[in-house]
């Protein structure tokens, strides 16, 4: 039977030290010291370093994940619903800097064996968001040749544009968030402006 009190040191101890030093340079010694258990009990409960790598990398997807459940968007305008989730989603990272870190480093630096579990993860955080955006557009005046999915593409990835700017500055020194936000909601803003309406002049 599993002490789930010294599970979870180990899985924060896992999500400290792969987050610091990614999997291939993380070191099973240094999480029994982190976790203040020993190496042995790490192996029993998770068999192998990839087992434990991937259990780190879930608690950090589904502790991502929670900050959206139930979450109330404002009954207002478009701009307004998607600074309220960058900015959810700035704050869980800022106060959770590891867990950034460890999605980050594990998505683009994961061990060959858990490509396919962390690709299938990877598609579920996508169709989370996916789902999140139709449902803010559905009710938008769109023109009658713009096709909903189009819209999604272009959005996500002017929100992974201004993410990779800046989420970084933010998980690394959560003072930054004081300091850049304005300019974050700013460049942000400007660029979903330009997605909505356009950058030509009306003939």
């Amino acid at each position: 039977m599993l002490d789930n009190s010294k599970k979870d040191k180990i899985v924060q101890a896992s999500i400290e030290e792969f987050s610091e030093h990614g999997f291939e340079k993380a070191n099973t010694d240094r999480i029994s010291q982190r976790g203040e258990v020993s190496k042995g009990l790490i192996f029993h409960y998770f068999g192998s370093k990839e087992n434990l790598f991937m259990t780190a990398m879930n608690k950090c997807i589904d502790d991502a994940l929670k900050e959206f459940e139930g979450m109330e968007l404002p009954q207002d305008d478009f701009i307004s619903i998607l600074m309220k989730l960058m900015e959810v989603k700035y704050k869980f990272f800022m106060n959770n800097p590891m867990h950034y870190k460890m999605l980050v480093g594990g998505f683009h630096n994961s061990p060959k064996k858990l490509k396919t579990d962390l690709e299938k993860r990877y598609v579920e955080i996508k169709q989370i968001g996916i789902g999140i955006l139709m449902e803010i557009i559905k009710g938008l005046p769109m023109k009658k040749n713009i096709a909903a999915d189009d819209i999604v593409s272009i959005m996500a990835a002017i929100t992974n544009i201004i993410e990779s700017k800046y989420l970084p500055l933010f998980s690394e020194d959560g003072s930054n968030y004081e300091k850049y936000y304005d300019v974050v909601k700013d460049e942000y803003i400007r660029l979903m402006n330009i997605l909505m309406y356009g950058i030509l002049e009306e003939r």
